[in-house]
């Protein structure tokens, strides 16, 4: 019998050639508005992980390294005390609200490291039930002081997560120095086979003040698609970081009140489950 060797081409491509892990990116567009005291509205296109921790095994491919340096990497120091495994810190988040985690699969929102480089202003924890219902949903929010905060958002009693739901948490956390610590996030969730809505509305005195909206089509991951989101957007945390300060001297410029550092919360998560119908809400 004839011996055959793999071709020198296929051996090359092999990492390229990984199985597609389904949902594992996000297409998404960032809306930003300032409802007060002027309007001030952005919108710009990302492309986000949205990775199970379950696929955390299959992530490393030809530019994608979990805990190791590549084009794309995900780090586990980068989230929540960046001493333990993603998993490890989702349950200690759970637990540390004295919250039941959901007992199904956990999936990762976040924006990947580039080149070693990396900058989150939020990531999101959507924790689903055995029947793959979005019940709780740790938003893990970043500012450029190096400080933390995350907000876990569930219902009292850990019941599925409606799209019509709007979840409701104190403002508690320094983001934005033309923004006060004060007024209420609601955060809205709503997510489908093949797509992904996360909107976020801070009122103050009943009014909205501010809302951030992050939304889009769910596509596999692949290494080809990595490629390509690469050259669509080189260097996103580096784009994401100039865009913050792009906008932040405008905003200045525009005449908007600057807010001076206060003293981060001494908890680094605020446990949130009042919840209100977004249907009855007046829209902004």
């Amino acid at each position: 019998m004839a011996l055959t060797s793999t071709p020198w081409s296929s051996r090359l491509l092999a990492p390229l050639r990984r199985d597609p892990i389904a949902r594992g990116l996000l297409q998404a567009r960032i809306v930003h508005v300032r409802s007060t005291p002027k309007r001030y509205a952005l919108s710009h296109r990302l492309t986000y992980l949205h990775v199970s921790l379950a696929d955390l095994d299959r992530l490393p491919r030809r530019f994608l390294g979990h805990n190791r340096f590549a084009l794309f990497s995900l780090r586990d120091r980068d989230y929540g005390y960046g001493d333990s495994s993603l998993a490890e810190w989702v349950a200690a988040a759970f637990a540390s609200v004295g919250a039941a985690m959901p007992t199904g699969h956990t999936s990762l929102l976040t924006l990947p490291r580039v080149a070693g480089i990396g900058f989150n202003p939020v990531s999101f924890w959507l924790c689903h039930d055995g029947s793959g219902a979005l019940c709780a949903v740790l938003a893990e929010v970043n500012n450029t002081f190096g400080e933390r905060h995350c907000y876990l958002c569930r219902k009292a009693d850990g019941s599925t997560i409606d799209s019509g739901d709007e979840i409701e948490a104190e403002k508690v956390f320094h983001v934005s120095p033309f923004m006060p610590v004060a007024g209420r996030y609601r955060f809205r969730f709503a997510e489908t086979q093949d797509r992904l809505r996360i909107d976020i509305r801070l009122y103050r005195d009943e009014a909205i003040a501010f809302s951030a909206s992050i939304f889009g089509r769910l596509e596999p991951l692949t290494s080809a698609a990595l490629a390509g989101c690469f050259l669509r957007h080189p260097f996103p945390t580096l784009q994401v970081v100039a865009l913050i300060h792009y906008h932040a001297a405008r905003i200045y410029a525009a005449g908007h009140q600057f807010f001076s550092k206060p003293t981060p919360p001494r908890d680094l998560i605020t446990r949130s489950d009042r919840v209100t119908d977004a249907r009855s809400m007046e829209k902004p």
